[in-house]
């Protein structure tokens, strides 16, 4: 972070006394730093580790606090567009990037939020975040190209499990898949445990082929636990997750054979490495957003500075290789990621169907 005496507010915005003179492309980067202070340092740390693979000498981080609401989210993108930011990256919140999207539109601003709803994107805002809707259909698919046409969900009831829920019955829909049963309960490990104990004894008179477990942490692996103990036989009904399985599921043996998706591994495999050496510590989920965000900011502004960053060379339909793998902005600010298939093993994953390298052509 540049110390404030070592910057000073010219015509065009915050410039930092050595780079006066300089075509100068300002990234502002509205973080979590009062709210949530380790997702914030780390989407700082990877912000920095971009601009060191991919910057050049005109590119300026300037970091703010998004606050804990969308007023003070409003707040902090109004002074970052006085700085002179020609980007806006994050906040992480909802809230956050409905403020930060108010501000930052009257002055044609984009802005690279990390919030997962997908109805604050649009009108140069996009969400690089990890879209639980698009996670649901590509298992459902998946599922579906495997012969699975009968499946359970267990989800947490809060707003994550309700979303998994609505995705779930229209991937459902579209695939001609049934589903059989779905349990909602409260997020702690012993309710988890009791409602895949209570959906165990439903699938006695009505099976399923397959149970979505929308869960992570000790819950997943109480769920399978209780499940495997219920007597369900993996044989028979495959357990399958979300993106959230991810670190946790290879822990569990009774989740072995089950299958989640995921980002491209290889990709994000690499970027964990570069964030290990330079900074001595495992990054969080969310760093690879900060990384990305800052990594197209400075891909776009390479050739043509400021006027490199339009909501043309955003929505670019090819898209961009990225630390989770392809993705690319749609135009109502969504993101669409190549997404892979995995399973799960004792101890380790194996890829089932590897994340596309490429985007299908409009129209095919």
């Amino acid at each position: 972070m540049t110390p404030p005496d070592a910057q000073v507010q010219s015509r065009d915005g915050v410039t930092p006394s050595f780079m006066r003179g300089r075509d100068i492309v300002r990234v502002g980067l509205l973080l979590p730093f009062s709210l949530r202070p380790q997702d914030a340092a780390a989407l700082y740390n990877a912000a920095e580790l971009a601009l060191f693979d991919h910057g050049n000498q005109n590119t300026l981080l300037i970091p703010r606090d998004a606050g804990s609401d969308e007023a003070s989210a409003n707040a902090a993108a109004r002074a970052l567009i006085a700085d002179g930011a020609d980007i806006i990256v994050g906040p992480v919140l909802r809230e956050g990037v409905l403020g930060a999207a108010n501000a930052a539109r009257g002055d044609s601003v984009p802005v690279i939020g990390f919030s997962s709803d997908r109805t604050v994107g649009g009108n140069g805002v996009y969400l690089l975040s990890f879209q639980l809707e698009d996670e649901v259909s590509r298992i459902v698919s998946y599922a579906a190209s495997r012969n699975i046409r009968t499946i359970a969900l267990l989800a947490p009831s809060n707003e994550y499990g309700r979303r998994v829920e609505g995705a779930l019955r229209e991937e459902a829909r579209l695939h001609g898949v049934t589903i059989v049963h779905s349990v909602l309960y409260n997020r702690t490990d012993t309710e988890a445990s009791a409602a895949a104990t209570s959906l165990a004894g439903a699938l006695r008179t009505q099976p399923a082929q397959g149970i979505l477990i929308a869960e992570s942490g000790t819950a997943l692996r109480s769920i399978g636990t209780a499940l495997v103990r219920a007597g369900v036989d993996q044989r028979q009904t495959r357990f399958m997750g979300t993106s959230v399985w991810a670190g946790d599921a290879q822990r569990e043996p009774t989740l072995a054979g089950g299958w989640y998706v995921s980002t491209d591994p290889t990709s994000r495999s690499s970027f964990e490495g570069r964030y290990q050496t330079t900074f001595g510590e495992q990054p969080t989920r969310l760093a690879s957003l900060g990384y990305d965000a800052v990594a197209l900011a400075a891909l776009l502004s390479r050739d043509g500075g400021s006027n490199g960053i339009s909501r043309t060379r955003l929505e670019n339909s090819e898209g961009f290789a990225g630390s989770d793998g392809l993705f690319r902005f749609r135009s109502n600010g969504a993101v669409e990621r190549g997404l892979a298939i995995i399973e799960v093993r004792q101890n380790e994953v194996g890829i089932l169907e590897a994340a596309p390298q490429q985007f299908p052509r409009s129209g095919t």
